[in-house]
């Protein structure tokens, strides 16, 4: 009697299970439709889980003799019932809200782990067919593949990429040094500021040649000028400026001297006095970088000429934004300058020229001298920028040298005897080199 019980039982267990149809529609089933096709299907490489599982009602619905797919929800929200939804704050990639997951993917599966209908260059040039047509391509577009800076489907960032430049751009390239001075641009736009990501007309991927990219934010600063720096004609802006970060003012490649020394000799292989303009400055505070209305791009009237008709305050503006004016002004002066006789003021008479009256005893002014007869704007091997060598024309003519002394100094120089200057004023007997204290 039990044994009869038993059968009857798993009897009516295999009934059940012959009239409960099953919810999940297993392969079998749909093959008898699409035998053809999924005998094709599932030779694919990678096969989506779901229909390598045989479960097709993850995603269909039951749907008899219609021709319909009959899924089971309707674009995007059908896959996000498995694969996570984009955030509220994110920015869905268009293709997904216009077309749906289906443009790019394969519900079944394909030879792309991703289940891609194609590989992935080709698949986003397919709608952005014009990122790529410059004739410099960035190779992080043409090896890497644009899902290496961009997300697919959804991104809080703008252009859908993974982070923002610059952060972006330094998974790559190297992050400006912490201790220097980063381009504004960048901080403020980014690289694609300058730079196209996917490919250029220029070189570096510039979106145009660099001096005009440069005088998009940075006016021309030649425009009507006289004298232009060759640097700036016949080179570009980043011989001298870094365009990303630097950690010398304006960018700098490197601190002023050094740089402007890469071109010009600032002083000479013996030169140990310095200017104290150069010395304590930069050369920019008294040559403009890029063009001036002045010869050697000076920022200020500085008269070089030898021997000029007479004197102002005009002619040498550059010397007196740092010098005071009095220094050649007062013929009799005890303060302004230490190069004086007693509180004969020399420089005055050196550049103002001196006052002497003629054979009818009119007192006129002596040949009057510019400031650049004695001195190196920039140095020289003696004190106070003395110059030691004379050029006349290119030609060397004479020497200059001064000897300092413990009230004052001597000059032995090709335009006039040795003198001696005293400040207090005591007649002395000259001396010679031998005898000088230094």
């Amino acid at each position: 009697m039990e044994r009869i019980n038993t059968l009857l039982f798993f009897a009516a267990l295999t009934t059940l299970v012959i009239m409960v149809p099953s919810s999940v529609m297993a392969q079998p089933d749909c093959a008898e439709c699409h035998d053809e096709w999924f005998e094709s299907a599932k030779g694919r490489e990678n096969l989506h889980p779901p229909f390598e599982e045989d479960d097709c009602s993850s995603c269909h619905e039951d749907h008899g003799d219609s021709e319909k797919l009959m899924l089971a929800e309707e674009g995007p929200a059908l896959c996000y019932q498995c694969h996570d939804e984009p955030s509220g704050d994110s920015k869905v990639h268009s293709i997904i809200e216009d077309d749906g997951c289906l443009a790019c993917h394969d519900p079944h599966g394909t030879a792309d782990h991703k289940f891609l209908i194609e590989p992935v260059a080709d698949l986003c040039v397919g709608c952005h067919d014009d990122v790529m047509s410059g004739p410099v391509q960035h190779e992080a577009a043409v090896a890497g593949g644009c899902t290496d800076c961009h997300s697919p489907h959804a991104s809080v960032n703008a252009k859908l990429l993974h982070t923002p430049s610059p952060a972006l751009c330094a998974d790559c390239h190297d992050e400006p040094a912490q201790e220097g001075k980063v381009h504004s641009i960048i901080e403020e736009d980014g690289c694609g500021a300058c730079h196209d990501p996917h490919s250029a007309p220029e070189k570096k991927l510039l979106s145009t040649p660099a001096a005009e990219l440069c005088q998009e934010c940075h006016d021309s600063m030649v425009d009507g000028e006289k004298v232009v720096h060759e640097a700036v004609s016949e080179g570009s802006c980043t011989d001298c400026h870094s365009p990303h970060e630097s950690e010398a003012g304006s960018l700098l490649l490197a601190d002023q001297r050094s740089l402007c020394g890469e071109c010009h000799e600032i002083l000479g292989a013996l030169d140990k006095q310095m200017h104290t303009a150069l010395s304590d400055g930069e050369c920019t505070d008294c040559h403009l970088p890029h063009a001036a209305g002045r010869p050697k791009l000076l920022m200020a009237a500085y008269n070089n000429e030898r021997f000029p008709d007479g004197f102002s305050e005009e002619m040498y503006e550059l010397c007196f934004q740092c010098h005071d004016a009095s220094l050649i002004t007062d013929e009799v002066d005890v303060e302004a300058t230490n190069f004086r006789d007693g509180s004969r003021n020399l420089h005055s008479l050196h550049v103002q020229g001196a006052l002497v009256p003629n054979k009818y005893g009119i007192v006129k002014r002596g040949k009057a001298r510019s400031c650049s007869v004695c001195h190196n704007p920039h140095g020289s091997s003696q004190p106070a920028s003395l110059i030691r060598e004379y050029n006349c024309q290119g030609v060397f003519c004479f020497t200059m040298t001064y000897y300092p002394l413990e009230d004052g100094g001597k000059c032995m120089v090709g335009c006039h005897k040795p003198r001696s200057y005293r400040r207090s004023g005591d007649t002395v007997a000259d001396q010679t080199p031998e005898t000088i204290k230094n």
